[in-house]
């Protein structure tokens, strides 16, 4: 599909700057009140995983996927699954085990690499709802983790998928990880692997002969967490071949249903081959559009009543599938 040239997004005039874009909305956005009902469900590994669900009786399903460290009740995942309620859709956000604000009961955390989960919570889904039509959303590292799942098991996803729409997707990993190697970058790193190495020492309580916490305090990069805990705990052979495993941009090629991908040019997370317009240009099923302006999970929408622009986006692109 053609690369859609004209972003219907324009942030406010004087809000432009990308780390304010980035930053201001997790402290001034509204939390929209969602009632969900939670399900502890038993994965096939013997693991656990929190699923949130909010229904409204109906046939079509959106599975929603938040980002690193993030978790069902983030304000942009909120807001997704009221719009989405209002518009008659049942909604289900899962948090991942470990790399939300949840552990897990294995030796195990969910990493961009885990198509595995998400299709284990797809099919229980289709299962548990007799659902006629699933879509997904995600940000950042869920929206990552959504385009890979559609690509590599493209021949494999159960018939009742019917697209998704994805935000500020970091789909080059390595790229991403060296942006937050830079000054600012940095900044943002702290905060993150801050929340990943307290997950490694809490699993150490249970783990104690599977886990040196002498690394810890060797790490300020995505690289050296990787290198010292991702690649041993989760099978991987070193950080590159992780980044180039769970890196979506390999697979976007092999993606089979309508897929929205909004990757903003100002994101501070996103540098590399995370703007694939070649890729989208000759895809039959990837729509590229990279509005200007946005920031990192940001998009602030100008006037307190007006809706915030990736939900309104995301219903336009997916309701248009069914």
């Amino acid at each position: 599909m053609p690369v859609i040239a004209q972003s219907s997004y324009h942030p406010p005039r004087f809000l432009t700057n990308p780390h304010v874009q980035t930053i201001l909305p997790s402290y001034m956005r509204k939390r929209e009140n969602v009632d969900y009902q939670r399900e502890c469900f038993n994965t096939p590994d013997g693991d656990f995983l929190y699923l949130d669900w909010s229904r409204c009786g109906s046939d079509c399903l959106l599975i929603l996927n938040h980002g690193l460290c993030g978790h069902s009740r983030r304000h942009y995942i909120l807001s997704m699954v009221k719009a989405f309620n209002d518009i008659g859709w049942d909604c289900l956000a899962w948090n991942y085990r470990g790399t939300s604000i949840y552990d897990s009961r294995l030796l195990k955390f969910t990493t961009n690499n885990s198509t595995d989960e998400l299709d284990w919570v797809t099919r229980h889904a289709i299962t548990s709802g007799h659902y006629r039509k699933i879509a997904f959303t995600g940000y950042s590292m869920g929206g990552n983790l959504c385009l890979l799942y559609l690509g590599r098991e493209a021949k494999n996803l159960p018939a009742e998928v019917a697209g998704a729409a994805v935000f500020c997707a970091a789909i080059d990993l390595k790229a991403s990880a060296e942006v937050m190697e830079t000054p600012v970058g940095r900044l943002y790193a702290k905060h993150f692997l801050s929340q990943m190495c307290r997950m490694i020492t809490q699993k150490h309580a249970y783990y104690p002969d599977k886990i040196d916490l002498s690394h810890i305090s060797k790490i300020e990069t995505f690289g050296d967490f990787d290198k010292y805990y991702t690649v041993p705990l989760m099978g991987f052979a070193s950080p590159e071949d992780y980044w180039r495993q769970a890196s979506a941009f390999n697979w976007l090629d092999d993606i089979a249903v309508p897929t929205l991908m909004v990757n903003p040019r100002n994101d501070p997370f996103l540098a590399g081959n995370c703007f694939p317009e070649d890729k989208a240009a000759k895809s039959q099923y990837l729509y590229l559009e990279m509005p200007e302006s946005g920031g990192h999970c940001g998009f602030i929408t100008p006037g307190l009543d007006q809706e915030w622009w990736p939900t309104m986006r995301a219903k336009e692109f997916i309701a248009g599938l069914v």
